[in-house]
């Protein structure tokens, strides 16, 4: 992968991006959610002043899940924006006409995770079940999953998907038996919190993780994406490679200096603390 990382940044350094000498041009990107290693390359580009190398000015716009990267740059009020693939994918059966211009992440960060008294160990051990997973399209994995063990997702014959929040706390209530995660920010959450059972931190050996790329069912996630008709004017398309130049320098960067990206980060915004956003640069490095 990191081949081919950087074959991609060599051919973007090679091209040039015609911007005025005295102004920077302004730039919006619309993330999927709020400030953390995930999007650490977007921050770190604007932080360091990679953007305005290239004669930019990037704007972050984050999200709690009310906003939507699709909705956001389909409309206009973003160039940019960080999505899942499939989500991108569904909103182009409309008439959206996104375009995926850098698929970031290689592999998908979508796991389930259960306790591991409840013995489910693979993902044919689901059935009679209750799984949580999160709506509003983020769900696409966890259906093909279940379509992949012979079940009907919306049927509930053979398992439950229930509706769950952004939090781990369905799980270890004992509300779900497993839970749609993401390997970077929730499984490193379930491992800093304290069992109630012993008094002391959970261990790895007290769940059990589902790969679903190891499945078979997952679907790539965190990609940057572009109006079609926006991209079509050759100061946008240049303007969009002057994006990518910078946003992929910073992701190489975060590569190479995962502590410093770290750094960056909770200076921007401290409250998910450093032990996390380290557990999740590191996990995030191994997708791109």
């Amino acid at each position: 992968m990191i081949k081919r990382f950087t074959l991609v940044a060599v051919f973007l350094l090679s091209l040039t991006v015609v911007a005025d000498d005295d102004a920077l041009v302004a730039a919006r990107l619309q993330l999927q959610w709020v400030t953390q290693a995930q999007f650490a390359g977007y921050y770190v580009a604007r932080e360091l002043g990679f953007y305005a190398d290239e004669g930019l000015e990037v704007t972050i716009i984050e999200s709690e899940g009310d906003l939507q990267p699709v909705d956001v740059v389909a409309s206009g009020d973003a160039e940019f924006g960080v999505t899942w693939l499939p989500k991108t994918l569904k909103a182009n059966e409309g008439d959206t006409n996104l375009v995926n211009i850098a698929q970031v992440f290689q592999r998908s960060g979508t796991v389930l995770v259960s306790l591991a008294e409840a013995g489910i160990e693979t993902a044919f051990d689901l059935p009679l079940h209750r799984i949580g997973v999160w709506v509003d399209d983020n769900e696409f994995e966890v259906h093909a999953t279940t379509f992949h063990i012979g079940s009907d997702p919306t049927s509930g014959e053979h398992l439950m998907l229930v509706p769950q929040p952004f939090h781990p706390g369905p799980l270890l209530a004992g509300e779900v038996d497993a839970a749609q995660a993401l390997i970077y920010n929730w499984v490193g959450r379930l491992f800093g919190m304290i069992n109630p059972a012993t008094g002391e931190l959970f261990q790895p050996d007290e769940f059990n993780i589902i790969d679903l790329n190891e499945v078979g069912t997952a679907m790539l996630q965190d990609h940057i994406i572009a109006r079609a008709d926006w991209l079509a004017d050759a100061d946008n398309e240049a303007l969009a490679i002057a994006f990518l130049k910078a946003t992929i320098r910073a992701w190489i960067h975060c590569r190479d200096h995962a502590d410093d990206c770290v750094q960056i980060l909770l200076e921007i915004d401290p409250e998910l603390g450093e032990s996390h956003q380290q557990w999740q640069m590191n996990e995030v490095n191994k997708l791109i």
